[in-house]
């Protein structure tokens, strides 16, 4: 009776460690009605008008504000590993500079692309400072004369 008792232990602790164990999913972003969208016609839209469809964007282009994008993503995570995006959905909302529609267009988890950014570093002039000269530097460059009166040209 103890050798089952035992066994059964085992099994069931087995079983509680695999089922706690289970990925997490995630959908973040904008869940984007396909309706709203094949709505918005170029060079009748207008930002105001996709705004009050769609609402605001995710994010909008960095440069000017004629770019706007509504994403949505989908992920898992395994314990402690890595995130795998499952699903991503991207809308692009384009203007021109009169604020009219231009184009809208899709992407999804084929169109994604990883970048590898260059591991370079950039060349700065100046002295190269060890960790503890950075740290002890500025011991003494300053004088512990009091407060000072400040004067004209200070």
């Amino acid at each position: 009776m103890k050798i089952s008792l035992k066994t059964l232990f085992i099994v069931l602790t087995a079983a509680t460690l695999v089922s706690a164990c289970s990925p997490r999913k995630e959908v973040r972003g904008y869940m984007a009605d396909e309706k709203l969208v094949s709505a918005i016609r170029p060079n009748v839209d207008t930002q105001n008008s996709v705004k009050s469809m769609l609402g605001s964007p995710t994010t909008v282009a960095t440069f000017d504000n004629l770019s706007w994008y509504y994403y949505t993503k989908s992920s898992e995570q395994f314990a402690f590993f890595d995130q795998d995006i499952t699903e991503l959905d991207i809308i692009a909302v384009r203007f021109n500079e009169d604020g009219y529609v231009t184009s809208v267009d899709k992407y999804n988890l084929a169109d994604f692309k990883d970048i590898d950014p260059v591991g370079d570093k950039t060349k700065t002039y100046g002295r190269e400072l060890s960790f503890f000269q950075e740290l002890f530097a500025n011991i003494g460059r300053f004088g512990t004369s009091g407060p000072q009166t400040p004067r004209a040209g200070n």
